[in-house]
């Protein structure tokens, strides 16, 4: 049986999907997604680097890692939030947690479960309480990607009708570099609610079922509010700003639908916005008092970014589409500040721009208002970047509330919804000249050309570290070359397997883990919670960060830990005179060292607290009755009282006592 006669009988069955009805063309994405999430869930399988711990309390391999190993760079997921959530599920999720003296209220920062009528638009959590830990984290772990991966097939299959080429393109975005290195609900979200808008108004414009068009816009108004309540604003502001640009481009495109015809469809996702607002602004006004604590911190709330600051934009790790396998090196010193800050997205098309420009004026009635709305999105990017001086309109579009770094999300965005409107206008009306398809291939190698120059320079360790790179960068350019040409499936599957190599680097970045690496369960969580429950106190953990975790997936109050804001009552006791009130007035990780030389408070980083413990100090005295520490702690006013050896280290518990 010869090549041809295999790959006609594989493809051909799967090209038959195209004649399909619409209806079962979304279903079918849909339930591909679904299905997944299905086995994931009831496998307990979550990408989580909770296993970062094991080795301080075990020896050996840890028998739940399946594929990779914890990241320490993603020290928000495993030391932060994971604890969080688990401290969340012994207390019995409340909304005013337990794990810092006077208590905090986690239904707006913290992306963590808790009981309480706003928790409805938290969906990745609602799944705690009712399935077990293992399980529920898994649910929580995935559900937002699959969301995102559902809207984007969704849209890709109503703009082109190809099922197979939606669902490759949806999971190359669901899982592309940027996402997975920043993996977590409020990256997902905001992409989630940009796609959404963007396919409720394209279902508002077509001539599709009211129900349809309802349907469409209430899941839209219910994803922004969960967008909105992530609470990111590096994020939230790009992907919006994209989602509005491509909602008044496709709205005066209209298909040759009358005005009236237009507006009539636009009722029903005006109402859910007007539903959306709404449900916002209770939310904002019931949590008023903790988002003004927030936002009158000196990190993040006061931070604001200018115009023009271009040397701080990763504009070759941007573009390094197949050559960002190598952010896997040991070091990516000279390429990025770290592998999270050099992730992006294959952009692909960006690199269809020539032919975009050419597609801008091929409309019968004049300029393709889509096309022409998304490069204007990508030009206000551009300038934000390159383009000092115009901080005061920046400002009024919140530019200034996110980040170079994290502008990648936008450029990423619009690369996708480029792709999607330019492929479904040459599949309509034909291809441009092909100097349009060469001039989008030449964009490609030069690209990456300039990328492999600059690592070359810069951070040869990164080249190194994926010496195949030309076979994908050819394969990727002439998937740039079918696109251009109205080629939709086939392209697709291309960059879907160019992407896939991507899982290499993905497997280093979110490993594969069954279950969760309880704490409460190792022989100090065990100490701790005997100790608390004989005599209830409160904590301090010293310096290590597994003892830190520990103490707050216990779920005792104590001073260490990440704190959202500063609360009033805990550091009115530690600084009374508020003379290093610009050092607590953060958010930050707060850790504490019995060092005898230490500064009483240091600020290590923009969010990172360092105090001194002195056992017989006033505030120790008052407000502290245990100390854990994985070292022995020589002061006058503490007594050892129990202790456990584990892995290749003994953690003790002491009680502060007063001096004799």
């Amino acid at each position: 049986m010869s090549a041809r006669t295999v790959v006609d009988r594989v493809l051909r069955p799967l090209l038959a999907l195209d004649a399909l009805r619409l209806r079962w063309q979304v279903l079918l994405g849909v339930g591909a997604y679904l299905g997944a999430l299905l086995v994931l869930v009831a496998t307990a399988l979550n990408g989580s680097s909770s296993g970062a711990f094991y080795s301080d309390f075990f020896t050996g391999r840890d028998p739940r890692l399946l594929i990779g190993g914890p990241r320490g760079l993603r020290s928000d997921e495993w030391m932060v939030t994971t604890p969080l959530v688990v401290a969340q599920v012994e207390q019995g999720l409340p909304r005013s947690s337990g794990v810092m003296p006077g208590g905090i209220d986690v239904s707006v920062l913290f992306d963590v479960p808790y009981r309480d009528v706003w928790a409805l638009f938290r969906p990745q959590n609602l799944a705690f309480g009712v399935l077990p830990l293992d399980n529920a984290f898994a649910f929580r772990w995935w559900l937002p990607l699959v969301v995102l991966g559902i809207a984007v097939h969704v849209l890709a299959v109503v703009l082109w009708r190809k099922p197979l080429a939606a669902l490759a393109v949806s999971v190359t975005f669901a899982f592309s570099p940027f996402t997975q290195w920043w993996f977590g609900a409020g990256t997902f979200w905001p992409l989630a609610f940009a796609v959404m808008v963007c396919l409720a108004v394209v279902v508002a414009v077509r001539p599709f079922p009211t129900w349809v068009r309802w349907v469409t816009a209430v899941l839209t108004g219910y994803v922004a509010v969960v967008a909105a309540m992530t609470m990111y604003p590096p994020y939230l502001v790009p992907c919006a700003l994209v989602a509005l640009a491509f909602a008044v481009g496709t709205l005066l495109d209209g298909r040759d639908v009358p005005w009236g015809a237009r507006l009539r469809g636009l009722v029903p996702l005006a109402v859910s916005a007007v539903v959306a607002g709404a449900l916002l602004l209770v939310f904002l006004k019931a949590h008023a008092a903790t988002l003004d604590d927030i936002t009158s911190t000196s990190y993040p709330g006061d931070r604001r970014w200018p115009t023009g600051e271009h040397s701080q934009f990763p504009w070759a790790p941007m573009f390094a589409g197949v050559l960002g396998v190598g952010l896997r090196a040991a070091s990516p010193d000279g390429f990025v500040v770290n592998a999270s800050e050099g992730s992006s997205f294959l952009l692909t098309g960006l690199y269809l721009l020539p032919v975009v420009l050419v597609l801008l004026r091929r409309r019968p009635r004049g300029v393709d208002a889509t096309l022409a709305a998304l490069v204007a999105v990508l030009t206000v990017l551009v300038a934000f970047v390159y383009v000092p001086g115009w901080d005061a309109v920046a400002s009024l579009l919140l530019l200034d509330r996110t980040s170079l770094p994290r502008l990648v999300v936008g450029f990423g965005l619009v690369a996708l919804l480029l792709l999607l409107v330019s492929v479904s206008r040459i599949r309509a009306d034909g291809p441009p000249a092909r100097w349009t398809a060469v001039a989008s291939v030449a964009l490609t190698l030069g690209a990456h050309a300039a990328v492999v120059l600059f690592l070359r320079a810069h951070a040869p360790q990164v080249l190194a570290q994926f010496w195949w790179w030309p076979v994908l960068v050819v394969a990727f350019a002439g998937a740039i070359w079918m696109y251009a040409r109205g080629r939709a499936t086939v392209p697709s599957i291309v960059v879907a397997a160019v992407a896939a190599v991507a899982l290499v680097m993905v497997a280093g970045v979110v490993p594969l883990y069954r279950g969760v690496l309880d704490l409460r369960d190792t022989g100090l969580g065990r100490l701790v919670e005997q100790v608390q429950a004989e005599r209830p106190g409160t904590w301090v953990g010293l310096e290590d960060g597994a003892v830190v975790a520990t103490l707050r997936e216990t779920a005792v109050p104590s001073f260490s830990g990440v704190q959202g804001w500063p609360s009033d009552e805990v550091w009115g006791a530690i600084d009374p005179t508020r003379i290093h009130q610009n050092a607590w007035n953060r958010y930050a990780h707060v850790s504490w060292t019995a060092h005898p030389d230490a500064p009483p408070i240091t600020l290590l980083a923009p969010d990172s607290l360092a105090l001194r413990f002195d056992s017989c100090d006033v505030f120790e005295q008052e407000n502290i009755d245990y100390v854990a520490t994985n070292e022995p702690v020589d002061q006058a006013c503490v007594r050892e009282i129990g202790s456990t050896t584990e892995g290749d280290g003994t953690y003790r518990v002491y009680e502060v006592v007063p001096p004799s």
